[in-house]
């Protein structure tokens, strides 16, 4: 009967007609030739390779050919031949079953990737930026898709001048430069208020009801965005509370099952005058499931209003800017939108880059274990085909036959499952320097854009 396990007796040494010399043999070049397979005559011990490492140092004599599809037919009837002398050898079946495994080991072992050796790349150095705006973001994580209102004060006191220029006017050009400089896929909207009726008492229902989204939320187009700008003309009150609420009802509507972030920028000159409770819907839009984040530019306001405005972006927990004149309404959106850009275009490019890394780390250990195994099969079929072709010619003992086959499929499956493991352990430890970096990235990209 065949004995149990990897470790087998066997005869093994090789007479030919060489006198009392020892034939050598260069492991690089042939299996025994059939004629130098005469008799069994010593006991040895052989064992399958039972670490990765221990299966990556061996490599079969014949194995480049198998693998360059050159093992001819002489070659394979040469191993067959030698099979059935080893079974018909005067010994006992347990040397001959260890005879014949080591014969196809010695032949066919493929020359395994060292998998075992595989290290994956060091995790990514995160360069920092400079981000120097005043506007901040909240510390929120800006996600994939990104809204911005713009609520525009149309009110009659927008009518003042400012060296020459009327307040309406420098707003709406800062306001075109701002949108035109957003990061690209930026969904955009235009909302003025206070806009219809005068300033008078008897048109207050009137303007205080004026609010009007002049550029519906979407993508920026330069020449539609610009006449949606032009058009409205500064005229009565000032309803910041309302405009605030048709803001939210949009980007509601607009955030629906997306992750989105969604950002508000209120441009007003003073404080309400339609009654309204700015602060406290400010207050309920951060809270609400599109969390808004409201930022709010007081132009060229006067002291008396100043409170009133910066208690609106406080309540929300947004940033309250004052700009005096055109240059800096113009000046603060710009840093608006360079934090967004700046700190988008960092995140974006070591994401990308990230998942690169993660990418090619992945590639490498997949084409490592699919190399590694298919290398394993081509060993075992080979083996098996001529055990068979072996069987059928010599009729085998079936105890040698049956104790070759499964000790051949017990390594395979053994061998295969480690380098599964190895490759496994080695794609977690990617994967989780992958999360890593990402959670650093962005925890880095929140730290900048909320401070």
């Amino acid at each position: 009967m065949k004995k149990n396990g990897w470790v087998f007796l066997f005869s093994a040494a090789l007479l030919a007609g060489c006198g009392a010399q020892e034939a050598e043999t260069n492991t690089n070049e042939a299996a025994p030739a059939k004629e130098e397979q005469a008799s069994v005559s010593e006991e040895m011990t052989f064992v399958y390779p039972a670490t990765l490492e221990e299966a990556v140092a061996a490599e079969g004599n014949w194995w480049e050919k198998v693998e360059d599809g050159e093992l001819t037919d002489e070659d394979k009837d040469s191993i067959v031949q030698q099979i059935g002398e080893i079974d018909e050898a005067e010994t006992d079946e347990e040397s001959r079953q260890a005879a014949v495994s080591k014969l196809l080991f010695d032949t066919f072992h493929p020359e395994l990737p060292p998998i075992n050796e595989f290290t994956p790349q060091e995790k990514l150095s995160l360069d920092e930026i400079d981000s120097a705006s005043n506007i901040k973001l909240n510390g929120r994580e800006v996600k994939e898709h990104v809204n911005v209102a713009i609520l525009l004060d149309a009110s009659g006191s927008m009518k003042a001048e400012i060296d020459g220029k009327s307040r309406m006017t420098i707003a709406k050009e800062a306001i075109s430069q701002f949108a035109a400089n957003l990061p690209e896929q930026t969904n955009v909207s235009l909302s003025v208020y206070g806009h219809k009726g005068t300033g008078s008492d008897t048109d207050k229902g009137l303007s205080c009801g004026a609010i009007e989204e002049v550029y519906p939320l979407g993508t920026y187009e330069e020449s539609a965005f610009n006449q949606s700008v032009e058009t409205p003309q500064a005229s009565g009150w000032t309803p910041i509370s309302a405009a605030l609420v048709k803001a939210g009802d949009t980007l509601t509507a607009a955030s629906a099952g997306k992750e989105a972030t969604n950002v508000i920028y209120v441009v007003s000159d003073g404080k309400e005058t339609c009654d309204g409770d700015p602060a406290e819907t400010a207050k309920q839009l951060a809270e609400s499931d599109i969390q808004a984040i409201i930022n709010v530019i007081g132009f060229s306001i006067e002291d008396a209003d100043q409170a009133a405005l910066k208690a609106v972006a406080d309540a929300a927990e947004g940033e309250f800017i004052e700009a005096k004149n055109e240059q800096e309404l113009k000046a603060e959106f710009e840093k608006s939108n360079d934090a967004m850009t700046d700190w988008i275009n960092w995140r974006n490019a070591h994401t990308s880059d990230a998942i690169n890394q993660k990418n090619s780390d992945v590639t490498d250990l997949i084409n490592l274990k699919n190399k590694f195994v298919n290398r394993m099969i081509e060993y075992k079929n080979t083996s098996v085909n001529l055990l068979i072709a072996a069987n059928n010619e010599f009729d085998l003992d079936p105890d040698v036959y049956d104790g070759v086959r499964n000790d051949l499929e017990e390594y395979y499956e053994t061998i295969k499952g480690l380098a599964e493991e190895d490759y496994e352990a080695k794609r977690n430890k990617v994967e989780n320097d992958y999360d890593d970096v990402r959670n650093e990235i962005d925890t880095q990209y929140e730290s900048n854009t909320g401070e």
